[in-house]
């Protein structure tokens, strides 16, 4: 019989011992961890995974859940495209201006421990009840990630590279092009894919707060009636957006920065 070769991703024993597979066992052996408690405490705050799993397919079914997620996204996603564009700006002006770097990284580096969700009040005065003050709060949250990783990366474009695009004719915006973004992408992504989760905690939160719709607006309907199994499925459902964005932004990455796809996320 001809022998068969498996390509290395898809040969048993990487099936068995991958990457994938050990990054299942934190979260079986938290969801086992929750079974166990709930099963042998039996009160009504701990709602076992079979009861979580059937108030998630009631959500979906009633049309509940995605209703309330496509406002939740919405928002989350309006912030964190300005705070990608706004913060790669910044951190490619500081990186490649001195009086820019000068004017700048002490703001940031003083504004950066400020809580601001504690600014949540002053933008409502500012912008009103409505989407405005939640967008731009996700924007202020995400928006020192994207600023960082941009400015690190652009820093590490060397002096010769520099020289080198100059010597060959290069204009500013196509050094910025092809050399400076691309030394600087990898960075980008990283600050991206540490905003990701923030976008979706700032969101909820704020929908938690005097909101009628929403994923946080779910958690407090769900809290006030004295529904467990109703807060637990929009953390669950939160959990995997959270999972499913991460993935995301490591995907892009692999596409984008094609030259470090050897690299583990």
């Amino acid at each position: 019989m001809a022998n068969v070769t498996f390509p290395r991703a898809l040969a048993p024993r990487n099936l068995l011992t991958g990457a994938a597979l050990r990054r299942l066992l934190g979260v079986a052996a938290l969801l086992g961890g929750w079974e166990l408690v709930a099963r042998l405490g039996g009160t009504r705050l701990t709602p076992t995974l079979d009861e979580i799993a059937i108030r998630v397919l009631y959500d979906i079914e009633t049309g509940t859940l995605l209703f309330h997620a496509q406002r939740t996204l919405l928002l989350a996603f309006s912030g964190l495209a300005i705070a990608v564009v706004v913060g790669c700006a910044v951190g490619l002006l500081m990186a490649r201006s001195r009086w820019a770097e000068a004017a700048l990284q002490p703001l940031l580096g003083a504004t950066y421990p400020i809580p601001r969700l504690a600014l949540y009040p002053v933008l409502i005065l500012l912008f009103g009840l409505g989407a405005a003050p939640k967008i731009v709060l996700v924007s202020l949250e995400c928006l020192y990630p994207m600023a960082l990783g941009a400015y690190v990366g652009a820093r590490s474009v060397t002096t010769t590279q520099l020289w080198l695009a100059r010597n060959v004719g290069a204009s500013w915006s196509r050094t910025l092009r092809d050399v400076i973004v691309p030394a600087a992408l990898p960075s980008m992504l990283t600050g991206l894919r540490a905003a990701a989760p923030v976008m979706l905690i700032v969101i909820v939160v704020t929908e938690m707060i005097g909101e009628n719709r929403g994923l946080g607006y779910m958690i407090m309907l769900a809290r006030a009636n004295f529904e467990p199994d109703g807060v637990l499925a929009v953390v669950a459902v939160l959990a995997v957006l959270g999972f499913a964005f991460d993935r995301a932004v490591v995907l892009l990455s692999r596409v984008l920065v094609f030259w470090e796809r050897d690299v583990r996320l």
